[in-house]
């Protein structure tokens, strides 16, 4: 059951004005206040308040600063019990455009109510820190360094085996696609892509080589695409936006935020794809080695540039797709249990240790190298290549 919140709950403390204060003062404790409205008290019970619209009139018609500001406040405000439910309290505030101050039984000034403070929610955001987090086949992962949230080591391991399976899988596809067609068609495209030069730019079959070699991450990003963990990928980003952005994890509002996120590995693995094509770009045809190294400082000054823009465009086409109703609900649960453990340790900063084992690199590393090792064994065993086509 959710707990009762009372107007109490939901005050702002603002300094108030005697009757006899100058509109001066009165203007100043005004400006401090933050509220938009000054209560004005007499003998602990507010008597009036004093308002912006009533001191832009004061300005417009010349008042004297030094004459009281009982010549110039509002007798007519909202007095709202303060052990009054919030619901109440809002329905009233909904329908008036008077200024409403928060008084205790006894009828004695406590605070100022508006209808902003009311809607907002009551409890303070944990400090989370800065959120990471990873898309598994188990569903969301997320982590703020000191605690973690969502698919556990299994699930991260899972992850590290997929993404070993599908960048082999694109192996095959692209490597036995191509050996397909030389012997099919006599096409020398395995030849190209086995040339001891591919990479280079000197001859027409090194390029061939270079392009070939270039489209098993393209075939490994389509593959990524077209798995559901796409989609989980896109409701981990929504989520962490949500949550960066202070908005409350619920369907309608998370199923808005965008599903690129600036701080996503896949704009590391962009970067060092886009500095090794630029590389090949501006080294074309150089051979003089200070040349080449003024190449490589162009290559990595436009890829400072440009990684983030091209991750982000990456994200957008392959590793991200809209998400179901049912991976963005799993996304909000988990963004909760991050939001619930790190309440008690919030502000806290996770040592270096901490913070690398729930980041799940080291678990996605053991997930990719046990499936490594298992490929090792069956290569063993039946006598066939796996691992290299």
């Amino acid at each position: 059951m959710a707990e009762k919140i009372f107007v109490a709950d939901k005050l702002q403390r603002v300094p108030y004005a005697y009757p006899e204060d100058s509109l001066l003062r009165a203007a100043e404790l005004l400006a401090q206040g933050g509220a938009g409205v000054l209560p004005i008290v007499e003998l602990g019970t507010p008597v009036g308040v004093l308002t912006e619209a009533r001191l832009r009139e004061a300005v417009q018609q010349g008042a004297n600063w030094m004459e009281p500001v009982t010549a110039w406040m509002d007798e007519a405000f909202l007095r709202i019990p303060i052990d009054a439910p919030i619901e109440e309290a809002i329905e009233t505030l909904a329908y008036t455009n008077q200024p409403a101050i928060g008084v205790d039984p006894w009828g004695r000034y406590v605070g100022v109510v508006s209808l902003a403070g009311l809607v907002a929610r009551p409890l303070t955001l944990p400090q989370v820190g800065t959120i990471g987090g990873m898309a598994t086949p188990l569903g969301v992962y997320l982590t703020n360094g000191m605690v973690s949230a969502g698919a556990g080591t299994i699930g991260l391991m899972l992850t590290g085996a997929l993404l070993f399976a599908l960048f082999l899988a694109a192996n095959w596809l692209v490597v036995g696609g191509m050996w397909w067609a030389q012997h099919q068609f006599g096409i020398p495209l395995y030849s190209y892509y086995n040339s001891p030069f591919a990479g280079q730019w000197f001859l027409f079959s090194d390029v061939m080589g270079l392009v070939l070699r270039s489209s098993v991450f393209v075939v490994f990003l389509v593959l990524i695409r077209l798995l559901p963990i796409a989609g989980t990928h896109a409701a981990e980003h929504m989520v962490v936006h949500a949550i960066e952005r202070g908005e409350p994890l619920t369907l309608e509002v998370v199923r808005r935020m965008p599903r690129v996120h600036p701080r996503c590995g896949t704009n590391l693995v962009a970067g060092i794809a886009l500095f090794l094509g630029l590389a090949k770009v501006f080294q074309f045809g150089v051979s003089d080695e200070d040349a080449r190294d003024f190449a490589l400082l162009m290559a990595l000054l436009f890829t400072l540039i440009l990684w983030r823009p091209f991750g982000g465009f990456l994200q957008w086409v392959a590793t991200t797709k809209p998400p179901t109703e049912r991976q963005l609900l799993n996304a909000i649960r988990v963004g909760e249990e991050l939001l619930r453990k790190a309440r008690p340790y919030s502000g806290a900063t996770p040592s270096l240790g901490l913070r690398l084992l729930n980041s799940g690199l080291v678990q996605i590393l053991i997930g990719a190298w046990g499936l490594m090792a298992v490929l090792h064994v069956l290569e063993s065993l039946l006598g066939v290549s796996l691992i290299v086509p």
